[in-house]
């Protein structure tokens, strides 16, 4: 995107994400294709000098138990409160709305007709990602109708998938793009359900001990909203 380099004297703060796969990802991942970098670029030249965002990647759990310490400051992306129950007991201070997603079911073509209506017709392996949560499957994973099996990422659960490993797993639609460019025999055997699981957005968040950080980020975000490299940035990679 073309962002120039925060100030020396800036105050470096870590811009985490515990997502494992692009576009999210920052380990492994073209700085070009990670939301994360870029996100980390453009927050750090809007605040002209006064912060330096470093983008960094760490396991779900890691995340958790940092944010177990009330004295830990940073910014953590691409989060929803849903996915952090206790959030208001840590005291955890949402930004606006950095962007919108959906949750898309996805099934082998084969086996599409299992899960008519969005419910599994019968007991069915479910791929999740390690760390993550899914309350919204609670009642199916108590009921045994979904068997919960996990990956580190989504193109190991996809993979996962393809060789009847699991039967049924969820997708990002905001990632669908990037895995289907890494696996270009995904449209010959995968089904996407066109009727979203969960549609949901996606914020920034920080300690309530870093209440100048929520601040900024809140001056940022309808900024970097309307930028036309941010816009660019989040457009799907060209299949």
């Amino acid at each position: 995107m073309g962002f120039g380099t925060a100030a020396l004297a800036a105050e470096k703060i870590q811009l985490l994400t515990y997502y494992t796969s692009p576009p999210f990802a920052v380990d492994g991942v073209p700085a070009a294709g990670s939301y994360t970098v870029q996100l980390a670029q453009w927050l750090s030249q809007w605040s002209a000098g006064r912060f330096e965002f470093v983008p960094r990647q760490v396991p779900r759990l890691r995340l958790d138990l940092m944010l177990a310490n009330p004295e830990w400051r940073g910014v953590v992306a691409w989060a929803n409160p849903l996915w952090f129950p206790g959030a208001e007991q840590q005291g955890l201070l949402w930004s606006s709305v950095l962007m919108r997603d959906r949750n898309l079911r996805v099934s082998r073509q084969a086996d599409k007709v299992l899960f008519a209506g969005g419910h599994p017709l019968r007991a069915a392996r479910f791929g999740g990602i390690s760390g993550h949560q899914y309350r919204y499957l609670e009642a199916e994973f108590r009921s045994g109708l979904l068997l919960r099996e996990d990956a580190q990422n989504e193109l190991s659960n996809v993979l996962k998938l393809q060789h009847k490993r699991v039967d049924l797993i969820l997708l990002q639609a905001s990632s669908l793009p990037y895995l289907r460019a890494q696996l270009p025999d995904f449209v010959r055997w995968a089904y996407v359900d066109p009727q979203p699981q969960l549609e949901f957005e996606r914020f920034l968040f920080t300690s309530r001990n870093n209440p100048d950080l929520l601040v900024f980020l809140n001056q940022a975000l309808p900024n970097l909203v309307q930028t036309p490299a941010w816009i660019q940035a989040l457009q799907p990679p060209a299949r």
